[in-house]
């Protein structure tokens, strides 16, 4: 019944790897190609401000405020740990229930919905963004954000995001709570580190994830679907 419904398709086009994969062992026998997402929020040329460290760092949350998006499972490691902030960037339908489980804890830092001005500094001056997601992320813009700025990532171990992090450097995948709080610390005492990562990421976003690089693959794959070549 799928097949017939898209028999006229000529290409579907994936985000990731990981989306591609799970569409082909769901059925779908028409041709799927990669291209993954870009984001150009703000200029490949806007000069990013050097990481200061602050005499109480933080850690950057960026999203939507829903359960899927794993902030809960921040909450608790952030009560415990004394050497920096949680800042959360964003709202949402569970953010009365998320700030009820900080409500005691001065070490988690709600700052709602931020401009793009705001986000850019955001991103600038944490020791890395963590995305907690409990889902099957497509691929995380958030992650491309965060690089955009020279900010290194810690992501859940789920759907697209891992194959982002490793095939750029910029960042640290987390299965457990301890592996969480051990990437945490590692950025934390050895500046160098996060500056290496935050470039490789920069870097990555760069060749792979910005405007310039995804339009011309694009428009690549518009001419040979025209063409017959693909």
């Amino acid at each position: 019944m799928v097949e017939e419904a898209v028999k006229h398709v000529d290409l579907f086009i994936a985000p990731s790897e990981f989306t591609m994969q799970k569409h082909r062992e769901m059925g779908l026998q028409r041709p799927i190609v990669e291209l993954p997402y870009f984001t150009s929020r703000w200029s490949e040329d806007q000069p990013i401000e050097p990481y200061v460290l602050r005499e109480l760092p933080y850690f950057l949350f960026v999203g939507r405020l829903e359960k899927i998006k794993g902030l809960q499972t921040l909450i608790p490691v952030f009560r415990r740990y004394r050497h920096a902030q949680l800042w959360v960037a964003g709202t949402g339908e569970y953010e009365g229930a998320l700030r009820a489980m900080a409500a005691d804890s001065p070490n988690i830092k709600f700052l709602g919905r931020q401009s793009g001005e705001q986000l850019r500094v955001r991103y600038e001056q944490a020791v890395a963004t963590i995305v907690p997601s409990i889902w099957y992320e497509v691929f995380g813009i958030i992650i491309l954000e965060s690089f955009a700025r020279k900010t290194p990532v810690i992501v859940s171990n789920m759907g697209g995001m891992p194959k982002v992090v490793r095939d750029s450097g910029g960042g640290v995948v987390f299965n457990t709570e301890a592996e969480l709080i051990g990437a945490m610390d590692r950025l934390l005492k050895e500046p160098g580190l996060r500056e290496q990562m935050g470039a490789c990421g920069h870097r990555a976003w760069r060749e792979k994830w910005s405007a310039d690089a995804h339009i011309p693959r694009y428009l690549g794959l518009i001419e040979g679907i025209a063409s017959g070549r693909v």
